[in-house]
């Protein structure tokens, strides 16, 4: 008797374990993400691990094989833990299943001094905790077996069947259970728990009320099955919303046609943060940001997106979130023909040269085959260039104005109208590699750094780290953006000598902050969890057209606003239901919005990461201010909506075949 309640104890403790650990699990994750203890609909938690409890089932509880595949099962739990700790911590973001396509690009950017060892040792801690304590109870718990050969089989497959059952019935159940926020709430089409379950706009959000494994099902279901045949349905509703949208040229304005004609240069500038121009090391770019220069510096713009997703943006008006133009190019194709290249073309005609430049190599981000896609005419990068001594050692990059001086006659081509894009690299970081490429730089960095410390403290805007290794990180970032300075220069000089600079639109934005050894947050003195505090965002962006003039604007914008800015001014057309920003020169600039793809949404004075709790971060600010923000936000996802179904149907495409 005593035997077989021991036996029996063996069949359910080692179950119970596994939950118990599972679940401890799925708490250090949220505790660690800062987003609670259990998600709202804890059951899909629950069905997911009933399903994996069946499968256990069809291996002798308490086994080696069993410990051996329950180990594996919570080891994929630790892994999601450590990465989507490490993510958060860089982005503030999770991991989707979309991130897969930029596993290559991801490797390379990666460092050590991203992870949270601490993190890292509590879930390996309780990982080990599981494994020890199951190989305990399997030493001292009785084996002898009471049941038949075909009775522990008939066991087995009913324990199996039993809790496949539960697991999908439950999860089933939950999902249908999932429920819309009330009508009367403006954004209850967005925020509700059925709208995040179709749609998984809220990341973080998302793992907030479905948990981990409801999450992630659910991701890869829409990963793997979102793309498809496209219904009647479906074309009938993405038509009326293009429809839907406006004309651009029916909205004029002051500015609207200053650049009719004009040739188009954009120079996304790598990591370049709003501390990145100052008198000492970059005298070229300070004329332009205190307003004594040929340009206008908007000092209120404000960004946060992986490095291709500000790029793409600007290019586009918009991005698809639920995969990234590779992944939908690989799948069902990129038609594109909304995008800045392939409306410049249409403008310009045919003897006119549109081209992608980076210092790089063209496989980063897939761009040899998306930025074709989006309608470049060639993507010119570290391959094309003849400069002696170049490397694709990720960290050595070349200087970003020695790629510009050997690609000039293509960057700038004589005798016709041109379109150039120019992603830099020299700025990227890590900043603690020695590249002797700036060791000039590095020179006069240290010369002048006194002097860069007088003006750090007179302007009260920065601060200089106390670490001594950060500071020399920060010098090494101010060599990069010397050479940067020295880049625009040159470009500049350019057109001007060539006797076209008052035939062309200049613009340069910056694609996110310089987040590598938490330089940013350390410079402008801001806690790295302070998500909410934007000056984290706080970038450059600067417009060259010679009707603007010169000086500094205070209008708030971001990278959507880029590319109907620039339509404006090219006197370009373009559909407003496929833009999720507003040109600079309209008055519905007041509407922008900056959403992140990695998390939060906000302006320069308000902050929300799920839309319904705001952080107000300007006292002068009402109630209606807030409540029009939050309006601004769901314009933006109910735009959202369709725009992702024309790329999962490629619809374009669909479209031109009848």
């Amino acid at each position: 008797m005593q035997n077989i309640e021991r036996l029996y104890a063996r069949e359910w403790l080692f179950p119970v374990m596994f939950v118990a650990f599972a679940v401890i699990l799925e708490m250090v994750n949220f505790l660690t993400l800062g987003i609670g203890v259990f998600p709202t609909y804890f059951l899909f938690d629950l069905s997911v691990i009933a399903i994996f409890l069946g499968i256990l089932f069809l291996i002798p509880t308490g086994s080696k094989g069993w410990i051996c595949l329950a180990s594996f099962f919570l080891l994929i739990q630790v892994a999601m833990n450590i990465v989507n700790d490490t993510i958060y911590n860089v982005f503030g973001d999770v991991f989707s299943l979309s991130m897969l396509n930029l596993g290559h690009e991801g490797f390379n950017a990666f460092r050590f001094e991203f992870l949270d060892l601490g993190i890292i040792f509590l879930n390996i801690a309780i990982f080990v905790g599981f494994i020890v304590m199951a190989c305990y109870l399997r030493k001292n718990l009785d084996k002898t077996q009471v049941l038949s050969k075909k009775g522990r089989v008939a066991v087995i497959l009913t324990m199996f069947l039993s809790f496949q059952l539960l697991g999908t019935s439950l999860f089933a159940s939950t999902a249908n259970v999932v429920s819309a926020t009330p009508d009367d709430a403006e954004q209850a089409t967005i925020t509700s728990d059925e709208e995040l379950w179709d749609n998984m706009f809220l990341k973080t959000e998302s793992i907030k009320r479905f948990g981990t494994y409801g999450f992630y099902i659910k991701n890869l279901s829409n990963y793997i099955f979102a793309d498809g045949k496209m219904s009647a349905e479906t074309r009938e509703k993405i038509e009326n919303y293009l429809a839907s949208g406006q004309s651009s040229l029916a909205t004029t304005n002051d500015m609207t046609g200053a650049g009719e004609g004009d040739n188009l240069i954009i120079i996304m500038l790598e990591s370049f943060d709003s501390f990145a121009i100052d008198p000492i090391y970059t005298p070229y770019l300070y004329s332009i940001k205190n307003g004594t220069g040929l340009a206008t510096y908007y000092d209120n713009f404000y960004a946060r997106n992986k490095t291709n997703i500000s790029e793409e943006i600007s290019l586009l008006g918009h991005i698809p979130n639920d995969k990234l133009l590779s992944g939908y190019n690989s799948s069902v194709g990129l038609t594109t023909p909304y995008s800045l290249p392939n409306l410049f073309k249409q403008n310009a005609g045919e003897d006119s040269a549109v081209n992608y430049f980076h210092g790089y190599t063209k496989k980063f981000y897939d761009r040899e085959h998306v930025n074709i896609s989006l309608g470049f005419e060639n993507v010119l990068a570290l391959e094309d260039c003849t400069l002696e001594n170049k490397t694709k050692e990720f960290n050595d990059w070349i200087l970003d104005s020695e790629f510009i001086d050997n690609m000039m006659d293509k960057f700038i081509p004589e005798n016709k109208r041109f379109f150039s894009f120019y992603t830099t690299i020299t700025t990227h970081g890590a900043y603690d590699y020695n590249n002797k490429r700036l060791s000039e730089n590095l020179a006069i960095v240290d010369e002048k750094f006194e002097l860069y410390e007088e003006y750090i403290d007179g302007t009260g805007e920065y601060t200089i780290p106390k670490n001594k290794g950060d500071v020399e990180k920060l010098k090494h970032f101010k060599a990069a953006c010397m050479d940067t300075d020295k880049m625009v220069q040159s470009i500049f000089e350019r057109l001007e000598e060539l006797n076209i600079l008052d035939k062309t639109t200049v613009v340069m934005y910056a694609d996110h902050n310089c987040y590598y050894s938490n330089l940013c947050y350390k410079v402008k003195n801001v806690p790295k969890d302070e998500y909410e505090n934007t000056e984290i965002y706080h970038l450059p962006m600067i417009i060259y057209n010679d009707k603007l003039g010169g000086g500094v604007n205070h209008t708030f914008c971001n990278t959507y606003d880029i590319y109907p800015t620039i339509c404006d001014l090219l006197n370009i057309e373009y559909n407003t239901a496929l833009t999720q920003g507003y040109s600079l020169f309209s008055s519905d600039i007041e509407k922008s919005v900056f959403v992140s793809s990695l998390s939060g949404m906000y302006t320069n004075n308000l902050f929300t990461n799920n839309i319904d709790d705001v952080t107000i971060l300007d006292d002068t600010l009402t109630a209606d201010d807030v409540k029009e923000f939050q309006t601004n936000i769901v314009a933006y996802y109910k735009k959202q909506e369709c725009i992702e179904l024309i790329y999962r149907y490629n619809y374009f495409k669909v479209a031109a075949h009848g």
